[in-house]
């Protein structure tokens, strides 16, 4: 596989850019191409508590984080991950259904959707972690990606 290097902004008022690897011949819609970019080069921080936080300034929770990226391709989502679970078309809740871009939607406890990330293919997510306390990939092969395909009950396609 032949991977190429693009570098764009990932957020709006970051100085930096960050560099990707796209697969050379892949049709990627903005938000994928911002996804794979996974917060190389810059860090960027959790909102503290892990809710509330929707700008680069205050940090993320995830469904800031989801809304900020897809506001800024132009996709206006709803603001909390419950309501972005009504969004765009449902999907089946399996890995094999996804598309880079579409979102994942968790229930932690079972009870409620109370978590989102973007999938970004190849079997990874990129995401708003309150537990790690920034923007972080995540390989759903890991022990730690299972915790979540254990706890993924929807999923989404906005674009």
């Amino acid at each position: 596989m032949k991977l190429i290097a693009c570098a764009l902004p990932l957020l709006a008022g970051v100085p930096s850019v960050l560099t990707a690897q796209i697969r050379v011949g892949t049709t990627l819609g903005p938000i994928a191409v911002v996804a794979t970019l996974g917060g190389r080069g810059v860090t960027v921080r959790a909102a503290p508590r892990g809710y509330g936080g929707g700008t680069p300034a205050t940090g993320f929770d995830c469904s800031g984080f989801v809304q900020y990226v897809f506001a800024r391709n132009g996709v206006d989502l709803p603001r909390t991950s419950r309501q972005q679970a009504a969004a765009g078309h449902a999907l089946a809740a399996r890995v094999d259904s996804l598309k880079p871009g579409d979102l994942m939607l968790f229930s932690s406890k079972g009870v409620r959707i109370d978590h989102v990330a973007i999938y970004v293919g190849n079997n990874r997510m990129l995401h708003s972690s309150a537990g790690a306390g920034k923007v972080v990939y995540d390989d759903l092969t890991t022990a730690r990606g299972k915790w979540y395909l254990k706890r993924h009950v929807a999923s989404r396609r906005v674009l």
